[in-house]
């Protein structure tokens, strides 16, 4: 009798164990699309849209330098101007190519270090948003959507991050 007692405790204590460990390794965890953060919040569309107009800016100016070699080779090509004139031209045409095209790589690398740091900056907020937000519903992994083979629509946090990123940064 006494070992049907204490092999009752055992049991009891086991049991009470092996729900304790269950409940203590029960994990949250929750899903995120980064991608449509950034397409979708007010923060992504802000940087998009000044990345755009940066880009539309330089593209500007280069179009117009573009306008100014093609309208320096076409007179260059004059059957009215002298040959040393011509010399001349093709001269000036060949250094404003050069300025042209050391413009235009100094654009393509200010855009690509702007566009960068933009994205740095954005994944820094985007990172404390999560944080914040993952803190608030006892979630204790995000992992993201695109490395998921297979979620449950139940995980996702997409919509909820972006109302966060929202209200944390309005915009202008």
């Amino acid at each position: 009798m006494r070992n049907w007692a204490i092999l009752a405790i055992a049991t009891t204590l086991t049991l009470v164990t092996a729900g304790a460990f269950a409940q203590a390794t029960t994990t949250k965890i929750a899903v995120l699309d980064t991608m449509k953060v950034a397409n979708e919040s007010k923060e992504g569309k802000r940087i998009q849209a000044a990345l755009k107009d940066y880009h539309d800016k330089k593209q500007a100016e280069i179009t117009a330098k573009e306008a100014d070699l093609k309208a320096l080779e076409d007179k260059s090509k004059d059957p009215k101007i002298s040959d040393e004139k011509k010399d001349e031209l093709r001269n000036q045409f060949t250094q404003k190519m050069y300025e042209y095209q050391a413009f235009a790589k100094a654009a393509q690398d200010e855009m690509e270090t702007r566009s960068q740091k933009m994205q740095a900056d954005f994944q820094q907020k985007l990172a404390g948003v999560i944080a914040k937000y993952a803190q608030s519903k006892g979630i204790a992994m995000v992992v993201e959507k695109g490395i998921c083979l297979f979620n449950a629509d139940s995980l996702e946090i997409t919509a909820d991050v972006i109302a966060e990123m929202n209200k944390a940064y309005p915009g202008t």
